[in-house]
């Protein structure tokens, strides 16, 4: 493995444990808003390489 793929996988986990607390304190809202936001990043990305 290297270095990036390392990096993305600490990331990964940090957010899962970060959305989870946030689901814990009943604040689920939060935490579905933040991956909205990732998921319409990653579409966004994928659509405007499929443009070029």
């Amino acid at each position: 493995m290297n270095l990036k793929m390392i990096g993305l996988i600490i990331g990964y986990i940090f957010a899962i444990i970060i959305l989870f607390e946030l689901y814990e304190h009943q604040l689920g809202a939060v935490s579905f808003f933040i991956l909205s936001v990732v998921f319409f990043t990653a579409t966004y990305r994928q659509k405007s390489l499929k443009s070029k």
